[in-house]
């Protein structure tokens, strides 16, 4: 090989100087390879994989205690504390766009009254968001391509509200290149669900698209809860399997737990910790007071993906057990 390289090249220096240069584009290409993949990445390979010593940190509606709930600082917010995946609500437009924001209407979150399905999305860019003591703020209202542009690579996207339009939502995430960058969820029946999805069901089976079914238990409805829980168990099509349970009563949760571990693909278990009526009276406010007794609890039940109004804190908290090695 040498020796036919020197016949391009007059002399040893020349030659000796290419490789040089070459094997420094090579050293060049390597680490840039090793830089391309990005926090989104490493956080669905860690999804995927069979680790269950790292714990998944949702942030609900973003950094909405500093800011605007929904807005661009909550959800740059939330990414410089670490959350892992962001909670953004969408309401559909009257010209058929998509835009955060956590109500229906305006009345609480923005500037304006009404409808969000009233105006156009010019029409409601003119409007400011609210700070969580009613106070007009900097911060306008966000499309969906703008919060996935801010998004991208840096934390993974919960899609809230989107069983209203999913399809249309799922186009508008397929526009942009997002697939992977999002999670969906819905407590439709497998059968219901596929309809809804569409094409896109292919995504989710496939393990492009993240998708989780909610099951939320109540003293009243466990029985049939139990029944549909265990026919999407027995279906089971996803690649990257998780279920989202909510309970309003601890002695729900050992059953509907057990039934989860011992599924044959083990599914990751999303819990929301944000008030008791679903954390099972396990929730946020408690567990500042007693971390051990609250989100430690859920720890010891199994679950691997909490979602918190209380990031900082229970980053902190898991990172001090050694549950934040991604």
């Amino acid at each position: 090989m040498i020796v036919v390289l020197r016949t391009f090249f007059n002399g040893r220096k020349d030659l000796k100087m290419f490789l040089k240069i070459f094997f420094h584009v090579v050293i060049l290409l390597i680490l840039t390879s090793a830089r391309a993949e990005s926090k989104t990445d490493a956080i669905r390979n860690k999804i995927s994989s069979n680790d269950r010593t790292y714990v998944f940190v949702a942030m609900h509606r973003g950094d909405w205690r500093n800011f605007p709930e929904n807005s661009k600082g909550a959800i740059l917010s939330a990414i410089r504390l670490g959350a892992d995946i962001v909670e953004l609500d969408v309401q559909r437009t009257k010209d058929g766009r998509f835009v955060l924001n956590h109500d229906a209407t305006l009345n609480r979150t923005t500037t304006g009254k009404g409808n969000v399905s009233d105006f156009t999305l010019e029409e409601l860019k003119k409007l400011k968001l609210k700070d969580q003591k009613g106070r007009p703020t900097e911060y306008s209202l966000l499309t969906l391509e703008e919060a996935l542009d801010i998004t991208r690579g840096k934390i993974l996207v919960n899609i809230d509200k989107f069983t209203k339009h999913p399809r249309e939502i799922l186009d508008v995430v397929s526009s942009v290149g997002a697939m992977k960058e999002v999670l969906v969820k819905s407590s439709s029946s497998l059968d219901k669900t596929k309809e809804q999805f569409g094409k896109y069901w292919e995504s989710v089976v496939s393990g492009e698209l993240l998708y989780m079914p909610i099951v939320s238990f109540t003293i009243k409805n466990k029985d049939n809860q139990i029944k549909f829980l265990k026919s999407f168990i027995a279906e089971e099509p996803r690649k990257n399997s998780m279920y989202e349970v909510c309970f309003n009563d601890p002695s729900l949760v050992p059953e509907v737990i057990k039934m989860l571990k011992e599924a044959p693909n083990q599914p990751r278990i999303w819990v929301n910790t944000l008030w008791d009526s679903i954390s099972a009276k396990h929730s946020d406010k408690s567990a500042l007071l007693e971390p051990d007794g609250n989100w430690g609890w859920w720890l010891e039940k199994g679950a691997t993906m909490l979602q918190s109004d209380y990031v900082a804190e229970l980053i902190v908290y898991l990172s001090g057990k050694g549950l934040r090695n991604l």
